[in-house]
This record gives structure tokens, sequence and C-alpha cells, in this order.
């Protein structure tokens, strides 16, 4: 019976994994100003978010580093159960499905219950980078109990059906 358990935790732990690669990524919306004012100084795709204090910024554009930063897009759940999303960078949130669930103003314990295959939109907002030691990350405590980055495999381009965000004022 044990053997069957594990077995079938592995199963669901490889489902989370770049292996799985379907997706691209979410969109990157890069500002010169902190939370998201003016027009975005650059937009690219990113495979994953999981930058440290260079966000892997482009060479030729080093003098004009960005102020805040948002990922958005749609991310699909690999196996369907209670998930839990983490932001520790400051000036960092996470929305899915709409609901806040990580970061300043969210609920300590907040989860979202997701279904396996059901693609839920995702927001990550950094509203003010800053020098500091901590990673930006979209990451998440998965229903198998495993904390890891959310891997390209399951991150997807945002669509017209992807309300934006209301810029902070």
């Amino acid at each position: 019976m044990a053997a069957a358990e594990l077995s079938r935790a592995a199963e669901r732990a490889n489902m989370c994994t770049a292996a799985n690669a379907t997706g691209v990524g979410l969109r990157g919306e890069y500002f010169a100003q902190e939370s998201w004012q003016g027009a975005a100084m650059l937009v690219r795709v990113d495979a994953s978010v999981d930058f440290g204090a260079s966000l892997d910024w482009p060479a030729e554009r080093a003098s004009e580093r960005p102020r805040s930063v948002r990922w958005s897009g749609w991310l699909k759940a690999p196996i369907s159960g209670f998930y839990r999303f983490h932001a520790d960078a400051p000036d960092q949130r996470v929305l899915v499905g709409r609901q806040l669930l990580a970061g300043a103003g969210a609920a300590p314990e907040a989860r979202l219950e997701m279904a396996a295959g059901r693609f839920y939109p995702v927001v990550v907002e950094v509203s003010r980078l800053v020098d500091s030691n901590a990673r930006l990350r979209l990451e998440w405590t998965a229903p198998h109990g495993a904390r890891f980055v959310v891997p390209r495999a399951l991150l997807y381009l945002p669509s017209e059906a992807v309300v934006k965000p209301a810029v902070a004022q």
C-alpha cells in the first residue's frame, strides 16, 4: 500500500516539472517607474518567474534598469487539490484566479483549490524593485506538499480574456 502511494506521489510530482513542456511562459512587462506607471519599457516572454536582482536584464539596456514589473498569463493545474502560492520578495504579490494569494494583504494561509487541466489567470506583481537578496519567484506548494517554482510547462501567455489588474493609485 505504501509503495503504491509513493508511486502515485512520484507521478504527480513529475507532472509538475519542466519535462512536461507545453507552456511557453508568462508575459513580463518591465516599467521605468514604480507601481507600473507609464508605458512598459520592455515586454518579453519569460519562461518562468525565477530571478535574482539582475532580472536577466539585456546588456544593451544596462543603463536603464526597471523599477517595477508585472508578469501575466495563465497557469495550468497539473493535479487537482489545494495550492499555496508564495511571495518572498519585498513588494511582491501573486494573484491567481483573481484572488490575492501571496504578498501584502493576502491571508497568511491563503490557498486555492484548483482542478487538474484547468487554466487559471495569474498575475505576479512587484510594485517596487529594490536591491535585496530575495529572489523574485512564482512559487507554489502543490497538493502533494512540495514547494517549487512553477515551471514553464504550466505557464501560458495571456489572452484577451485575462483582465488587466487596476493600476495602483
